[in-house]
């Protein structure tokens, strides 16, 4: 995590410091505020690791220019997140920040900028009303009076869990509102100052804030600070390990004899709470029903919950002893399979499949003599040289058929595309086969022989085979929604065994990757040799890093899955573990903001920016 706070900084310098922090380090701007000092305009920022939409700034937009600006931004696809109302003398500026909208309507957003503070609580209230929430607010002055910018998100059916304290004068008055607030388990995400002339000449600083109820989220704030204050606090807290998340810099007091004073927030991220709140957004944005995730650290589980409906019709709710259909998550665990096999000498990956030589020799003559040099570890790459998932998946037809019938099929009648071992193509059949040369060597069924002799071992004890229909839905199955109008009850999964048809927990999915990863606790089932063989990319091209069932690059090591109505993620990095199970897709590519394997991926990198305190565990 890298979490960077400015303050104090001219014009120019905070261009550059934008500059530096955006262009060359690659971290996203969270936070602006501009004020005066002594006649002049000074601005303060936050910048931090992160992954998300574009956004744009400028922060120091002229009243008078405000409007044009917000139109163009809101033609070019951008919506404002902040907008920081500020003085200088007696001229009003604006610093924004702009996020670029990926999907219409998500969130539904408005904005205002000239709202009087006699109409701020009427607007707060009618939007409230409306299941809108304000995010940002601010404070500055139009001819000496008081005015308010606001920036309103809302989703459909948004849980309104937040309150505000609009603003007070009396700093006591506020402090006890303040104290309540933090009673009844809210916490504040803005706290904001600003300086109104009073009837005597002096002025009057007013403090409002915005509050979001979230239990065990620690926080830190302060109003109204001045900067040595402020520096001393940021130290202090930066080395309890809080981030500050707002600066909440404002002018107190008018014109020439203005300073700057502070209103920061600080939040020490703990794992549960940040989670929930990512999750509650991923799944309202990508229209997700139920999703169950479980993360892991060094082998110890950390976090595992369940999310949303496992039903829609019923209200059942999805929880961490939901199983969902992993789809091809199913290939790392085939390939721990046959390096099991490997390491019992049972199997070699240079063993022929087909022909009269081949595990397979029964199963028919190839219509392209080719396939008689496919190897298991062709196989294991996707390296066969033919029958890839696109545009015509073998797994796909001929639903009546079953594995011997299809593979013979495919062999009669699908010739290769190229020679075995020169090109990668992505093929679930060639899994679907090595799930009968596991059969064909153990002499039992895929499924019951990686039951007994991979998952067991791995303490999972609840992992069989899917249902095709939905009358075959398991118990603790969840039920799927397809958001591409498919069927999701429509297709043979349960002959997708070895390539795709099991049914998971999150949490099962990572015992089992904690005992091939590597490392020594919890120990692991396969040899070190055997999970270097599984781990090493094949170096085709266009592979991506795919080696054995893995997609791997460096201590990054993954595998997605797409069936109609369903998703899902199983990641190592490092010693971070993830599991993420949902029951629907929206599949499109990887470029599109609506996608749910992008969703995901974009998921659990905002998960490991935003954590920064995670529990102990317990061992998996």
């Amino acid at each position: 995590m890298s979490n960077v706070t400015r303050w104090d900084l001219n014009y120019d310098q905070f261009r550059d410091a934008y500059k530096h922090y955006v262009e060359t380090l690659g971290l996203r701007i969270v936070d602006v505020c501009g004020y005066e000092i002594a006649g002049k305009a000074y601005y303060a920022g936050i910048w931090e690791s992160g992954s998300g939409p574009e956004r744009w700034t400028d922060h120091s937009i002229p009243f008078a220019n405000y409007l044009t600006v917000y139109n163009q931004r809101k033609a070019a696809g951008y919506r404002p997140v902040i907008v920081n109302g500020y003085n200088v003398g007696t001229n009003a500026y604006f610093a924004t920040v702009w996020e670029k909208e990926r999907r219409a309507g998500h969130p539904m957003w408005t904005s205002f900028h000239v709202i009087g503070l006699a109409d701020l609580y009427t607007l707060v209230s009618d939007h409230r009303r409306n299941g809108f929430v304000p995010v940002d607010i601010s404070g500055y002055r139009l001819e000496n009076k008081p005015f308010c910018s606001v920036v309103f998100e809302g989703w459909p059916g948004y849980d309104t869990r937040w309150d505000w304290i609009k603003p007070q004068v009396s700093a006591l008055n506020y402090q006890n509102i303040f104290d309540g607030m933090d009673h009844d388990h809210y916490r504040p995400v803005r706290v904001i100052g600003f300086s109104v002339p009073n009837s005597a000449g002096a002025h009057h600083d007013y403090f409002t804030s915005i509050w979001r109820r979230s239990i065990g989220r620690p926080f830190a704030t302060r109003h109204g600070i001045d900067v040595a204050t402020f520096k001393a606090e940021a130290q202090h807290y930066g080395r309890e390990k809080y981030r500050l998340v707002s600066v909440g810099g404002f002018s107190a007091g008018l014109g020439s004899a203005a300073v700057q004073r502070f209103c920061p927030v600080w939040e020490k991220r703990e794992a549960a709470p940040v989670i929930d709140a990512l999750v509650e957004k991923f799944m309202k944005f990508h229209d997700v029903p139920g999703l169950s995730l479980a993360i892991s650290m060094n082998g110890r589980l950390v976090h595992a919950q369940g999310y949303g409906a496992a039903d829609r019709v019923t209200g059942e709710r999805v929880t961490t002893a939901s199983r969902f259909r992993i789809a091809s998550v199913a290939k790392p665990i085939t390939s721990a399979a046959v390096m099991k096999l490997v390491a019992e000498n049972r199997l070699t990956t240079i063993d022929l499949v087909f022909g009269e030589d081949g595990h397979l020799r029964d199963y028919g003559t190839p219509v392209d003599p080719r396939a008689k040099d496919i190897v298991v570890q062709h196989l294991l790459q996707h390296s066969s040289g033919g029958w890839p998932y696109l545009p015509d998946d073998p797994m796909f037809a001929n639903t009546s058929m079953n594995h011997r019938q299809l593979i013979s099929w495919v062999l009669a009648n699908r010739s290769l595309n190229h020679a075995p071992g020169t090109n990668y193509a992505y093929s679930n059949f060639g899994y679907c086969v090595l799930g009968r040369v596991i059969e064909e060597v153990t002499g039992e069924s895929y499924e019951s022989y990686v039951q007994r002799e991979i998952l067991a071992p791995c303490g999972i004890h609840d992992m069989e085979l899917a249902g095709d229909t939905l009358a075959d839905r398991r118990p603790g199955e969840v039920v799927y929604y397809d958001q591409n109008g498919r069927n999701p009850y429509g297709i043979p999964v349960t002959r997708m065994d070895a390539h795709g048809g099991w049914l998971a927990t999150a949490t099962d999915l990572l015992r089992f990757l904690a005992r091939v990863d590597g490392s020594a606790t919890p120990p692991d089932i396969l040899d070190p040799a055997r999970i270097t063989h599984m781990t090493t990319p094949s170096g085709l091209p266009n592979s991506n890093g795919y080696a054995c069932g893995w997609v791997v690059n460096g201590s990054n090591w993954s595998h997605t899955g797409n069936l109609w109505g369903s998703s899902s993620l199983l990641q190592r990095i490092g010693g971070f573990g993830v599991a993420i199970l949902t029951n629907t897709l929206y599949r499109t590519n990887d470029s599109d903001p609506l996608d749910t394997n992008k969703g995901i991926a974009e998921l659990v990198e905002a998960i490991q920016d935003h954590v920064d305190h995670w529990p102990a565990g317990t061992p998996l």
